[in-house]
């Protein structure tokens, strides 16, 4: 399961696309465990998890005592709400301020993914083209997916640099 790692000062954050659903699922959450993570953040929607056979990613994260984010984003779109995502953010600032390494997926790990952890990085201080450019060297393709999704996080760093 290939997953990018992105390191900053505040912690280790990962991209990558979903783990492997039904049967496989329970493996690909160990490899990440065994692999440092701690928190695994999903930005898949809910038809997205049970077409995916995702449905237990939470409890296979709860067994094996890593923590679980899921805030959905719709496929190659931006968050709906401003305000819950910045607090969503918080929470994950909180982890890395922890110690614990963010692994964030979505369907194929470069539109969502890399709009939560070009944000993320924002929230820590970096110029949005700078995570981007981050991200894209870890990744290996340009991020995110979208202009859409380019635009939100220019806008989501001038309106937070106002916070």
């Amino acid at each position: 399961m290939n997953h990018y790692w992105i390191m900053t000062e505040s912690g280790r954050i990962a991209i990558m696309p979903r783990p492997r659903g039904g049967d496989w699922l329970a493996d690909d959450i160990g490899f990440l465990q065994t692999s440092g993570v701690g928190v695994i953040v999903s930005a898949l929607t809910p038809d997205e998890i049970e077409e995916l056979a995702l449905a237990e990613e939470q409890s296979c994260c709860d067994a094996r005592g890593l923590i679980f984010y899921s805030f959905p984003i719709n496929d190659r779109s931006v968050p709906v709400s401003l305000s819950k995502f910045n607090e969503f953010l918080g929470s994950l600032n909180s982890e890395l301020k922890k110690g614990l390494a963010i692994a964030i997926h979505c369907r194929a790990g470069i539109g969502r993914s890399s709009l939560i952890a070009a944000c993320l990085l924002i929230k820590q201080g970096f110029v949005g083209e700078d995570a981007l450019r981050l991200i894209e060297e870890a990744r290996g393709v340009p991020v995110p997916d979208t202009q859409e999704q380019r635009d939100w996080i220019k806008e989501f760093e001038h309106l937070t640099a106002n916070f």
